[in-house]
């Protein structure tokens, strides 16, 4: 078992502490319609915050010890196409859930970097989420202002607030809708047509989709 400040001088070195922000795809059959409706998460953008350790395939022994002593994550190696440089091991969280244990973990320690800094705007955006209040334009936007003070680089993240919020106003029910599974109907936009919002359209001879 390794100890924390061990572990945190692999974090400050090679981890990256990130959030990523993507368009919710449903990838429910198409021949079965009802399947379109996802109850779960009806939501047009999805937030998924992230925890990674990096190193050299040769130094994967380490990776799998911080798993262990962390009791989250997972570890692989990604083959690198040019055979005359190394592969990289990567130890990473993805679930929300594991991310929490990671945030419980690490906030015990003191950073010496600016990874600190990642590390509490991380934390931010964690407890947002927590509140559930992600899945409101407003939260979701201030998760995206958090993101972008994060992992400093000179290319912008595809999804930037104001392309996110142009989407939203055009498209305010995709994100602010919810559905009540008992009743089967929209939650804060109940003078929505559901019929309507769900109807499908035909077009390039394929088979009937939903918006």
């Amino acid at each position: 078992m390794l100890s924390n400040d061990y572990i945190l001088g692999f974090v400050e070195g090679e981890g990256c502490f990130s959030i990523t922000i993507g368009k919710n795809i449903c990838r429910a059959p198409r021949m079965n319609p009802g399947k379109r409706l996802n109850i779960k998460n009806p939501y047009l953008f999805t937030v998924k915050p992230s925890f990674r350790i990096t190193n050299c395939e040769a130094n994967r022994a380490v990776l799998d010890e911080i798993k262990e002593t962390l009791g989250v994550g997972n570890v692989y190696v990604q083959k690198n196409a040019d055979s005359r440089k190394q592969n990289a091991a990567h130890f990473y969280t993805k679930s929300f859930a594991e991310c929490l244990k990671v945030r419980d973990i690490f906030k015990e320690l003191s950073f010496r970097t600016k990874k600190g800094e990642d590390f509490a705007i991380w934390c931010k955006c964690l407890e947002i989420m927590e509140k559930k209040e992600h899945l409101s334009k407003e939260g979701l936007l201030r998760i995206c202002e958090l993101r972008d003070q994060m992992n400093f680089r000179k290319t912008k993240n595809k999804w930037n607030k104001e392309e996110i919020e142009k989407i939203l106003e055009e498209k305010p029910i995709h994100h602010t809708a919810h559905f009540d599974p008992d009743k089967q109907e929209l939650i804060h936009n109940s003078k929505v047509d559901l019929s309507d919002w769900l109807a499908p359209r035909r077009g390039n001879n394929k088979p009937n989709r939903f918006i």
